[in-house]
């Protein structure tokens, strides 16, 4: 596994392809009992768990979906790949877990769903939330999981983000986790980020990304938007999510409904364009929070 951070020199993915399909996933929390488990989730001691209706019908509709998309060349995985610890929240104590589980749980799932079906040529991952993936002595628990699968394919670790170009024509990739937050338009975050780049590329030099993601907020997703206001294009996609609906992220101040599922991107050329594929996790009879 390679590190993507500043101070080394931004690399190049697939510089001869023109065509490039991609694979985005977010906020996989396993470990969360709304989270992902793998078919059979086993403790590091030997103990089997019993994944919930909510979770088995989650794997079956995300491998139902990734069988039909097939190979990939890149999958991005967007972070909070692992539940973490989540001792407290808002001063509420909730419960532990033991990330050790949680690492080899993620690295379970990825093999049995994306390695098995999409076999992708190049893994890039980024970390995701502190509150999420910040343990103890055990380190980084989005590294740790990234780390976990490397043996798996060709495998970079944005540290805390990633930048890479990619494709013949050298786009330039802008991946974070966190994105803020605007009550009045979904894209306005994006836009914003897009001047912020623009006016330091202006006083500073750079280079202002062609596609910039983000993901965090359970409750959007989009997978390919101009949020360019000039003659370059500049593209815009916020990651689904892999984790059903708790009473936690109703509190939240931006709540809705999550936006489950995965999102296949396509570049060619200079073309960028993204499919969202929804997964509804709720079994017939089962209530939703």
């Amino acid at each position: 596994m390679k590190l993507l951070t500043r101070g080394k020199k931004m690399n190049w993915f697939l510089s001869e392809k023109e065509e490039i399909k991609l694979i985005t996933v977010s906020c996989v929390h396993t470990g969360d009992k709304y989270g992902m488990l793998p078919l059979n989730p086993v403790t590091k001691d030997g103990g089997g768990i019993i994944p919930s209706p909510i979770q088995k019908k989650m794997y079956r509709e995300l491998i139902k979906i990734l069988k039909e998309i097939g190979h990939v060349d890149i999958i991005l995985l967007m972070g909070d790949l692992c539940e973490g610890k989540q001792l407290k929240s808002y001063g509420v104590p909730l419960n532990d877990s033991d990330t050790d589980n949680q690492v080899n749980w993620f690295a379970e799932l990825y093999q049995e769903t994306f390695f098995d079906h999409n076999s992708p040529d190049i893994v890039i991952s980024i970390m995701g939330t502190p509150y999420h993936a910040a343990v103890g002595i055990g380190g980084n628990l989005d590294y740790q999981a990234t780390m976990k699968i490397s043996g798996m394919g060709d495998t970079y670790f944005g540290y805390p983000n990633a930048r890479f170009y990619l494709g013949k024509e050298k786009l330039l990739w802008d991946l974070q986790h966190r994105v803020s937050i605007a009550h009045v338009n979904r894209l306005m975050p994006f836009e914003k980020i897009i001047r912020t780049y623009a006016v330091n590329a202006a006083n500073d030099g750079g280079e202002v990304p062609d596609v910039i993601g983000r993901a965090h907020n359970h409750g959007i997703c989009f997978p390919a938007i101009n949020v360019s206001d000039g003659k370059i294009p500049r593209i815009a996609f916020d990651s689904a999510c892999l984790k059903a609906d708790d009473i936690y992220g109703q509190s939240l101040s931006y709540p809705g409904t999550p936006k489950i599922g995965v999102t296949t991107m396509l570049q060619d050329g200079k073309e960028v364009t993204g499919k969202y594929h929804a997964i509804d996790p709720y079994p017939k009879g089962v209530m939703k929070v």
